[in-house]
């Protein structure tokens, strides 16, 4: 009887993971298929998409955004082998990028909620306006969109079962993510270090996970320094981001309103814009699990906490700079959204949840395909084009580049809030793409 239920046991196994290959397969295909539409010759993302491209040569020129992002550009450099275009290229690791986040979001939900409220997650979690968006223009966010759910699914598995396959998935993953953004040192290896200490992990499994760890460390850090010609070149150009973002709005050197205020409300507004519809569940998610918190429920808190924290700190305290901030929270949102639809929808069967979530990733590809540019003739008209509608797909077919500075016009939290309540004409206007 043992060995036939054995038999059966592992038949479920391969049909159930035969089911999630074909599942990734095919949402990896809705997001290539969906950006295809949207695929461009122009270098949008400000200044930062130019310097990418200049970035493939590999030289003494190398000069994006530090700490450099070398895997990035490495990347680039490969798509770029097959296609000739360096923009397609960047596009192409993007979108291969948004399939690998979407992928983990799937298998990560499936974890936590039944499969077909699983796949709804995975499917709005793509539709998201500005993960749809980040499809097209040159910018590395979409690596925190794949590496964090990676890091948190394998995580979670080897906090259950503690076994060593997990443990080196959960540290590859974020060893690969740190020598494509090596702020993923601080941004994902208290995710990785919150798991490997709750599965606890053996000091010699400890002593692997920290050797992989730092050789992906030596490698981006020495491969940047090459390419820019010494340590002490690099850490100085290091230095001068870390100085620049500080001095630009972070709560240390701008005090409380033009500082913390203001990265607060920036973040605020760019997640509202692309998933105000999460919120409602994913705050249904968090009460409930407040309100009854179990061993196992600490644990998961314990772990979100340690998962969207760092990235809470930065852009608070340091610079809520560009949408692409809110990526390392984005999908532990969606997430929470699908656990809170479960409490919320799930007493009465797994259709009505994966309904809901399937739904509000209708709504927001709906937002993305729809919403137009708003006719500048004001400040507050170039203010809601630059923060919002820009990230849509007419943003993209119209090639709305511009930053609020492009426009003479003031970032700061105190004109931005005078220019919604009172607009004054637009100083000038910067030349069209």
């Amino acid at each position: 009887m043992s060995s036939a239920a054995e038999n059966v046991r592992q038949q479920n196994a391969a049909t159930g993971a035969g089911r999630d290959v074909l599942i990734v397969a095919l949402l990896g295909l809705g997001v290539v298929a969906t950006r295809l539409p949207y695929l461009h010759n122009f270098a949008f993302m400000g200044k930062d998409g130019p310097l990418y491209i200049q970035a493939l040569t590999l030289d003494r020129t190398f000069d994006v955004p530090m700490p450099g992002n070398i895997g990035y550009v490495l990347l680039g450099k490969l798509a770029n082998l097959f296609l000739a275009n360096p923009i397609h290229a960047y596009l192409a690791v993007n979108i291969a990028l948004t399939c690998v986040g979407v992928a983990f979001t799937y298998l990560f939900a499936m974890l936590i909620v039944s499969r077909p409220l699983a796949v709804a997650t995975a499917f709005a979690f793509a539709c998201n306006p500005l993960v749809w968006w980040h499809g097209a223009v040159i910018a590395s966010y979409p690596v925190w969109l794949a590496v964090m759910p990676s890091i948190g699914y394998f995580g979670l598995r080897f906090v259950r079962g503690r076994a060593f396959r997990d443990l080196l998935g959960t540290t590859i993953a974020l060893g690969i993510g740190m020598i494509l953004r090596p702020d993923l040192l601080a941004f994902g290896s208290p995710l990785w270090f919150g798991c490997l200490a709750l599965g606890r992990a053996r000091w010699r499994d400890w002593l692997i996970a920290i050797a992989i760890l730092a050789t992906a460390c030596a490698f981006w850090f020495f491969g940047t320094a090459w390419v820019l010609g010494g340590v002490e070149i690099y850490l100085e150009r290091v230095r001068a981001k870390s100085e620049g973002d500080a001095e630009g709005f972070s709560f240390h050197r701008r005090g409380l309103v033009e500082g913390l205020l203001r990265n607060g409300t920036k973040y605020g507004l760019f997640l509202a814009w692309s998933s105000a519809l999460c919120l409602i569940p994913f705050s249904i998610a968090v009460v409930r699990r407040l309100g009854s918190l179990s061993s196992s429920r600490w644990r998961g808190t314990l772990l979100a906490l340690l998962w969207v924290g760092p990235s809470w700190y930065f852009s608070f305290f340091v610079f809520a700079g560009n949408a692409g901030l809110i990526f390392p929270f984005l999908p532990l949102l969606y997430l929470g959204a699908a656990q809170g639809f479960d409490f919320w929808l799930g007493r009465r069967g797994a259709v009505k949840p994966a309904i809901a979530m399937g739904t509000l990733g209708l709504l927001s590809a709906l937002q993305f395909v729809a919403t137009p540019l708003v006719r500048e003739t004001n400040q507050r008209q170039v203010i809601l084009n630059v923060m919002f509608f820009r990230h849509t797909g007419a943003g993209i077919q119209a090639r709305y580049n511009h930053n609020l500075d492009d426009y003479g016009i003031s970032p700061s939290l105190a004109s931005v809030t005078r220019q919604i309540k009172a607009p004054e004409p637009i100083p000038y206007f910067p030349p069209k793409n």
